[in-house]
Protein backbone atom coordinates (compact mmCIF):
# COMPACT_ATOMS: atom_id res chain seq x y z
CA UNK A 1 0.00 0.00 0.00
CA UNK A 2 1.13 3.14 -0.86
CA UNK A 3 1.88 5.70 1.90
CA UNK A 4 0.02 8.65 1.64
CA UNK A 5 1.48 12.38 2.20
CA UNK A 6 -0.55 14.51 4.09
CA UNK A 7 -0.40 17.85 3.77
CA UNK A 8 -0.25 20.80 7.19
CA UNK A 9 -3.78 20.79 7.49
CA UNK A 10 -3.96 17.17 8.09
CA UNK A 11 -2.18 16.58 11.31
CA UNK A 12 -3.37 17.29 14.58
CA UNK A 13 -0.22 18.61 17.28
CA UNK A 14 2.83 20.56 16.20
CA UNK A 15 6.16 21.42 17.72
CA UNK A 16 9.54 23.35 16.37
CA UNK A 17 12.91 22.77 15.75
CA UNK A 18 15.84 24.72 14.11
CA UNK A 19 18.07 23.21 12.08
CA UNK A 20 22.38 23.22 13.03
CA UNK A 21 25.62 24.08 10.80
CA UNK A 22 26.46 20.40 11.38
CA UNK A 23 23.02 18.70 9.83
CA UNK A 24 24.17 19.75 6.21
CA UNK A 25 26.03 17.04 4.51
CA UNK A 26 28.09 17.11 1.83
CA UNK A 27 25.74 17.92 -0.72
CA UNK A 28 24.66 21.14 0.95
CA UNK A 29 21.14 20.02 2.32
CA UNK A 30 19.96 18.33 5.75
CA UNK A 31 21.16 15.08 5.78
CA UNK A 32 19.16 12.25 5.96
CA UNK A 33 19.49 10.93 9.37
CA UNK A 34 18.59 14.24 10.94
CA UNK A 35 14.84 13.93 10.15
CA UNK A 36 14.80 10.70 12.44
CA UNK A 37 17.11 12.14 15.41
CA UNK A 38 14.64 15.33 15.05
CA UNK A 39 11.79 13.15 15.49
CA UNK A 40 13.57 11.14 18.80
CA UNK A 41 14.62 14.36 20.20
CA UNK A 42 10.89 16.40 20.21
CA UNK A 43 8.66 12.72 20.57
CA UNK A 44 8.58 13.19 24.57
CA UNK A 45 6.66 16.63 23.72
CA UNK A 46 3.63 14.87 21.57
CA UNK A 47 4.01 12.40 24.40
CA UNK A 48 3.03 15.31 26.63
CA UNK A 49 0.85 16.42 24.84
CA UNK A 50 -1.45 13.03 24.59
CA UNK A 51 -0.73 12.58 28.49
CA UNK A 52 -1.78 16.53 29.22
CA UNK A 53 1.34 16.71 31.49
CA UNK A 54 4.63 15.58 31.44
CA UNK A 55 4.51 13.94 34.47
CA UNK A 56 3.69 10.60 33.31
CA UNK A 57 6.88 7.95 34.31
CA UNK A 58 9.37 7.29 31.12
CA UNK A 59 12.17 4.77 30.96
CA UNK A 60 12.71 1.14 32.41
CA UNK A 61 10.36 2.45 35.50
CA UNK A 62 7.99 2.75 33.21
CA UNK A 63 4.86 0.70 33.32
CA UNK A 64 3.15 2.01 29.88
CA UNK A 65 4.79 4.05 27.26
CA UNK A 66 5.10 3.34 23.59
CA UNK A 67 8.23 0.95 22.45
CA UNK A 68 9.49 1.62 18.71
CA UNK A 69 8.81 -1.44 16.55
CA UNK A 70 8.91 -0.06 13.16
CA UNK A 71 9.12 2.97 10.58
CA UNK A 72 8.51 3.89 7.43
CA UNK A 73 9.93 6.74 6.14
CA UNK A 74 9.87 8.72 2.77
CA UNK A 75 12.07 11.86 2.13
CA UNK A 76 9.86 13.98 0.08
CA UNK A 77 12.59 17.32 -0.89
CA UNK A 78 15.51 18.73 0.36
CA UNK A 79 15.93 20.92 2.62
CA UNK A 80 19.42 23.88 2.93
CA UNK A 81 20.47 25.32 6.62
CA UNK A 82 19.33 27.12 8.10
CA UNK A 83 15.85 26.16 8.39
CA UNK A 84 12.82 26.53 10.52
CA UNK A 85 11.10 22.89 10.70
CA UNK A 86 7.63 22.14 12.59
CA UNK A 87 6.56 18.56 13.01
CA UNK A 88 3.43 17.71 13.00
CA UNK A 89 1.60 14.32 14.61
CA UNK A 90 -1.27 12.33 13.89
CA UNK A 91 -2.30 9.08 15.76
CA UNK A 92 -3.72 6.92 12.54
CA UNK A 93 -4.61 3.68 13.50
CA UNK A 94 -4.71 1.88 17.21
CA UNK A 95 -5.02 -1.79 18.14
CA UNK A 96 -5.41 -3.85 20.63
CA UNK A 97 -1.48 -3.38 21.81
CA UNK A 98 0.22 -0.96 19.11
CA UNK A 99 -0.87 1.96 17.51
CA UNK A 100 0.98 4.49 14.67
CA UNK A 101 1.63 7.93 14.62
CA UNK A 102 1.70 9.50 11.35
CA UNK A 103 4.77 12.33 11.34
CA UNK A 104 5.36 15.01 8.68
CA UNK A 105 8.09 17.83 8.97
CA UNK A 106 7.57 20.90 7.27
CA UNK A 107 9.96 23.58 6.48
CA UNK A 108 8.10 26.65 8.36
CA UNK A 109 5.20 28.22 6.03
CA UNK A 110 5.01 25.32 3.52
CA UNK A 111 1.73 22.99 3.10
CA UNK A 112 3.71 20.22 2.10
CA UNK A 113 6.12 18.27 4.28
CA UNK A 114 9.57 17.75 2.64
CA UNK A 115 10.17 14.63 5.02
CA UNK A 116 7.38 11.77 6.59
CA UNK A 117 7.25 8.57 8.51
CA UNK A 118 4.87 6.61 10.30
CA UNK A 119 6.37 5.17 13.88
CA UNK A 120 4.45 1.92 14.94
CA UNK A 121 4.64 1.92 18.76
CA UNK A 122 3.76 -0.94 20.93
CA UNK A 123 2.87 -0.03 24.45
CA UNK A 124 4.80 -1.75 27.47
CA UNK A 125 5.46 -2.55 30.64
CA UNK A 126 9.24 -1.94 31.07
CA UNK A 127 8.86 -3.19 34.87
CA UNK A 128 6.96 -6.33 34.07
CA UNK A 129 8.38 -6.97 30.68
CA UNK A 130 5.46 -7.40 28.79
CA UNK A 131 3.41 -5.63 26.24
CA UNK A 132 0.13 -4.07 27.21
CA UNK A 133 -2.93 -2.60 25.97
CA UNK A 134 -3.19 0.79 24.50
CA UNK A 135 -4.47 3.61 26.35
CA UNK A 136 -7.45 5.72 26.23
CA UNK A 137 -5.45 8.94 26.03
CA UNK A 138 -3.82 7.29 22.81
CA UNK A 139 -7.78 5.96 21.37
CA UNK A 140 -9.16 9.35 21.83
CA UNK A 141 -6.73 10.89 19.69
CA UNK A 142 -6.51 8.72 16.59
CA UNK A 143 -7.69 10.14 13.31
CA UNK A 144 -7.84 7.36 10.71
CA UNK A 145 -6.25 8.00 7.32
CA UNK A 146 -8.96 7.51 4.31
Amino acid sequence: MKQKILMRSEYDYFNSASTRWRDMDTLGHINHTVYLGLLETKHKEFIDHLHGSNEHEFGLHSTAAGLLASMKVMYIKQVHHPAELEIGYRITRVGSKSYDVHQGIFVKGDNAPSFQSIHTFVMFNFVDQKSIPVGEHIKKNLREVK
